[in-house]
């Protein structure tokens, strides 16, 4: 199978390898069908979760875990259930992020991560009942803070 990727052009992929959202993300509910794809084919720091539905559509992802070390999301059972898992150590992290002219500018959302459990393909935007996680984190924040 093909899609039209917004930031790669014409991308071969298997049905294996694109998720179901459970519910799609906020404010883009209608679109469930996505294909990860990373900017570096050895490592998920940074991917493109491409629409299946609308190729206009494109999110940057971020691994939230190499940009701040102590990030501990923490999920319900009904939650870890939903998506398959049995513990939070099975799934997988991702943040959106919105990308300004400048990277330091640049936020991440790390209060409503998109968890996806990789071995069934689902996955679902959860919005975390932690306080000390935010909509917006300044990337050039979380810079200064880690080095």
């Amino acid at each position: 199978m093909e899609v039209n990727a917004k930031y790669f052009g014409q991308v071969s992929y298997e049905q294996g390898e694109a998720i179901h959202i459970i519910n799609g993300l906020i404010g883009f509910e209608s679109y469930t069908e996505y294909l990860p794809i990373p900017f570096d084919k050895d490592n998920d720091s940074l991917i493109s979760l491409q629409s299946l539905e609308d190729e206009t559509l494109s999110f940057i992802l971020m691994n939230p875990f190499g940009l701040l070390s102590d990030y501990s999301p923490s999920l319900p059972k009904y939650e870890l259930k939903e998506l398959g898992a049995e513990s939070s150590e099975e799934l997988s992290y991702y943040v959106i992020c919105v990308m300004r002219d400048s990277v330091a500018e640049s936020t991440v959302n790390l209060k409503a991560p998109l968890v996806v459990n990789a071995r069934n393909r689902q996955a679902r935007q959860i919005i975390l009942d932690q306080k000390e996680y935010t909509f917006r984190h300044m990337l050039g924040d979380m810079i200064k803070e880690e080095s």
